[in-house]
């Protein structure tokens, strides 16, 4: 018995199949490459996004930086103007001043101590051998142009160190008929006329120059 077999159907079956295959991997590599060409494009595009942000936000800084080094700058000069215009109000030089007070002491008065305040008061300890040369010094001073107004807040009797006044020394000292004097420490407040102060010393200054 004799079987007959038509393989030629079956060939074009099977070319149809692998054909089918071949387009279906095409199109799914097709799609792949395309989903990572996208992919690819849209991570650019979201680098380039991040790095413009990057660049923006640094000239931000670099602005921001400017603006307070230029107010830090602006701040200094301004406290530097102050300055210069507090040192102007207020400081006055204390060579001349105490030059012109130690000028109205009596011949055996000193200062002892000095002090100046912003307000232009100065607070003076001046040592003398008599009461009266306190307030002869005090006069002095309030007839001063330098001066606006001045106190002697105390005035207080001192002794000399080594000779403390005991009632012996006092009976040793009238045998040999001498007599210790106290010192007397005076307490001062001053007020400065500022604007002749300095108007005083400048005037000195040019005439100096000028010779």
């Amino acid at each position: 018995m004799l079987i007959e077999i038509n393989l030629l159907p079956k060939k074009k079956q099977e070319s149809r199949k692998l054909l089918t295959s071949t387009l279906i991997l095409a199109l799914l590599f097709i799609t792949a490459g395309g989903a990572l060409f996208w992919q690819a494009s849209t991570l650019k595009a979201d680098v380039a996004v991040v790095e413009n942000r990057l660049d923006t936000t640094k000239k931000l800084a670099e602005i921001e930086q400017k603006k307070t080094t230029e107010l830090t700058e602006a701040d200094s000069v301004s406290k530097l103007e102050q300055s210069v215009v507090w040192a102007e109000d207020y400081i006055v030089p204390s060579v001349p001043v105490m030059r012109e007070f130690t000028s109205l002491l009596p011949e055996r008065g000193f200062i002892q101590t000095f002090a100046y305040q912003e307000s232009g008061t100065l607070s003076l300890t001046v040592q003398f051998d008599t009461s009266r040369e306190a307030a002869y010094f005090l006069n002095r001073l309030n007839e001063s142009e330098w001066v606006n107004e001045a106190m002697l807040l105390s005035l207080t009797a001192t002794q000399q160190v080594g000779e403390p006044a005991t009632e012996t020394t006092l009976n040793l000292n009238n045998d040999n008929e001498e007599e210790i004097l106290p010192r007397y420490q005076g307490q001062f407040e001053i007020k400065l006329n500022k604007d002749t102060v300095k108007s005083s010393v400048l005037e000195d200054e040019e005439g100096e120059s000028g010779l």
